[in-house]
């Protein structure tokens, strides 16, 4: 048996020599530079134009790149230039008029309004048509001076190397198109998260009686879910009443965070007179129906008193807060009323509920995301087993916050939540 390994065919050899070039090129550049090496190495010293179609009036041209056989060392990166010049007329329109691959041998570029200097000598042309709309190039010429001319079968593998690299160099423009503009977009998102973090209360607010602490973590940059305290009478100063949110939007990410701050935005210009808490989330929802938002939030929102340490408070689907007695150490839930969530019938109205708050007293505030968290093993943390902990746990908010979120990021066991996470704890002092 008689083996040949085609190492002694130089077209062989240089197209081992392409593909391993293609192999280790990383940009579209890369790619260009290495198929005009493996031109040279294939049919000998060649000069390269490419040009573009795209976008101009028949008879017109945009040149893209010119390398005259001396000039290799010199290549320019064609993705970086932002414009080309424009031609009109002369050899190079003539020969694109037609649609297909095609040699020209005897050239005479004596009349040519444009390269009659540049490129005379040149006989001999290989014209071969590129796709791919994301190239700057619809058109690559091969031009040699000869004493020999281009050959049928040179122009066959030609443009079979040129489709080859062409395939290549769309993918590779539309991966760096995709990588643009993730860029972009995780760009956007981290402004974002930044301003989401500007609309958070920093620092807590001085309540009369109250102190507060909190823990706010989305599941991406930008989260769906909001705490608030704001004050509801004006002038009135740490010991007016003080309104208290936790709400969380369907959904996550960038648009969840972009309906919170417009929950916040319709709950800090609420109307001058309104009267509690079951008013405030009514026009909330009215005004959530009318921009049509495509989802929904629940929120819990207390008016609280700190003269009478009293809280009245509405629920719109949130799940219930709990309080946790000082005397006893008893924990109870808010959850005497309870409503549809906001933005989906703007008829909903609410109603409210009132608790008495004492010395010692806790309040814990919190959304879906703490009791739904999942673990390796996919089971949840369970709202029974944070009522449990809270009743275990002895402290300021701090204290208990931090416990909490230590218990969450356990059961976790180091992976990203898959929900947004917020816990509000505030005791009576």
């Amino acid at each position: 048996m008689e083996v040949e390994d085609g190492s002694g065919n130089p077209r062989i050899s240089s197209l081992t020599k392409l593909m391993t070039a293609l192999k280790q090129s990383r940009t579209p550049f890369d790619t260009l530079r290495a198929i005009r090496q493996g031109f040279g190495e294939a049919y000998g010293s060649l000069a390269s134009m490419m040009v573009s179609t795209r976008g101009v009036a028949e008879g017109e041209y945009r040149l893209i790149q010119l390398r005259r056989e001396e000039e290799y060392a010199g290549d320019s990166d064609p993705w970086l230039q932002e414009e080309f010049p424009l031609h009109r007329g002369g050899l190079v329109a003539t020969i694109i008029k037609q649609p297909g691959p095609q040699i020209i041998n005897d050239v005479d570029w004596a009349d040519d309004p444009h390269f009659h200097a540049l490129l005379a000598g040149y006989r001999s042309i290989m014209a071969i048509p590129f796709d791919g709309d994301l190239l700057p190039m619809t058109w690559t010429f091969l031009l040699k001076k000869g004493p020999t001319n281009f050959t049928s079968l040179e122009l066959e593998q030609a443009v079979l190397r040129t489709v080859m690299v062409g395939s290549l160099l769309e993918s590779q423009m539309l991966a760096l198109e995709l990588a643009r503009a993730n860029e972009r977009i995780d760009k956007d998102i981290r402004q974002l998260a930044d301003l989401q973090r500007l609309l958070l209360p920093d620092p807590l607010p001085e309540i009369s009686g109250l102190e507060i602490a909190v823990s706010y973590d989305p599941s991406g940059q930008a989260g769906g879910d909001l705490y608030d305290f704001f004050p509801l009478d004006e002038d009135a100063g740490a010991r007016g009443r003080w309104c208290v949110f936790v709400g969380d939007a369907s959904g996550h990410g960038s648009a969840a965070a972009v309906v919170m701050a417009i929950v916040q935005t319709i709950l800090h210009a609420h109307p001058s007179k309104a009267a509690g808490p079951a008013e405030l989330l009514s026009h909330a929802n009215r005004q959530l129906c009318r921009k049509k938002i495509g989802g929904f939030v629940t929120a819990f929102l207390g008016i609280y008193e700190p003269d009478e340490r009293r809280l009245v408070y509405v629920s719109a689907g949130h799940p219930p807060p709990l309080v946790k007695r000082g005397a006893d150490g008893k924990v109870v839930q808010l959850d005497a009323v309870s409503s549809y969530p906001l933005g989906i019938d703007a008829a909903d109205s609410f109603k409210s509920a009132t608790v008495q708050l004492e010395a010692g007293d806790t309040l814990l505030l919190y959304t879906d995301g703490i009791t739904e968290a999942r673990g390796a093993d996919h089971a949840m943390f369970e709202f029974e087993r944070l009522e449990l902990e809270f009743r275990a746990c002895d402290g300021r908010p701090e204290a208990l916050i931090k416990h909490l979120r230590d218990l969450v990021n356990s059961h976790q066991r180091g992976q990203r939540p898959v929900d947004d996470q917020t816990l509000v704890a505030a005791r009576i002092v």
